[in-house]
């Protein structure tokens, strides 16, 4: 588990915006917070569940889960970028490429998946011919254990 500042930081240092050698500005770092909090939100109202939750201040855990957290440092650095940028590109295809497929991964591991019930036609047949639960068949529409 990270805290947000870690988060944000290395984000910040994947787009050039800081390094280990330079602290990133205070301002930086709350752009930063406000990104990751709206990303997080964002893949939580997806259905994605990556244990991760908004922060309040950036001291907070973030308690993300362990696998996810390249996938939010990439693409927290992406949507970044243009607040960084100064009318530059600074994402390249590289980086852009590695957080798509990130986020593919971590949406097909930790999204939300709902099985429909199963509908049951009125030809088919509640079983052994026994008539003392209503019928011999399901009524049209019915589901099944009802």
């Amino acid at each position: 588990m990270s805290t947000g500042a870690d988060i944000v930081k290395r984000a910040l240092q994947k787009i050039g915006a800081s390094s280990a050698m330079s602290e990133p500005s205070p301002e930086s770092l709350a752009t930063g917070l406000e990104v990751l909090n709206g990303m997080i939100s964002s893949w939580t109202s997806q259905g994605i569940n990556t244990g991760a939750t908004p922060l309040n201040v950036l001291g907070d855990e973030l308690n993300e889960k362990q696998d996810c957290r390249n996938a939010i440092i990439t693409n927290l650095a992406v949507l970044l970028s243009p607040d960084f940028d100064n009318g530059k590109n600074i994402v390249s295809p590289k980086l852009n490429s590695i957080a798509n497929r990130e986020f593919a991964t971590i949406k097909a591991l930790y999204k939300e998946h709902h099985m429909p019930q199963k509908v049951v036609s009125s030809t088919l047949p509640r079983g052994q011919g026994n008539r003392r639960y209503g019928g011999t068949f399901f009524n049209e529409g019915e589901k099944l254990g009802s």
